[in-house]
């Protein structure tokens, strides 16, 4: 398992998503001056709207999946030093190093 592989997606997704929230979609120009014509101006009004929500769930779903992988690279750092202490702690035994 590539922990730091884990942990570096973690931080690029957050990076991604802080990335993706820096930006609205509800800043985009949607008045008919600027489309040139009121029916376009009020289905891009419309579409962006919907995209908006769509880029929130995104976002939150994607710092959910930031979360998870950065724990879950946690959880087998803790889990390989954990395995590591148990087998110094067996050498230690076999070696007859430790009497109890």
């Amino acid at each position: 398992m590539d922990i730091e592989a884990l942990k570096n997606a973690g931080v690029g997704a957050a990076d991604l998503m802080a990335l993706l929230e820096s930006h609205s979609v509800e800043d985009i120009e949607c008045d008919a001056d600027a489309v040139g014509h009121e029916g376009l101006s009020a289905a891009l009004a419309g579409f962006c709207e919907r995209w908006q929500v769509g880029v929130k769930n995104l976002t939150k779903d994607g710092r959910g999946l930031s979360r998870n992988l950065i724990d879950t690279a946690g959880a087998y750092l803790e889990v390989d030093h954990q395995v590591a202490a148990n087998l110094a702690h067996i050498t230690q035994l076999a070696r007859g190093g430790v009497h109890g």
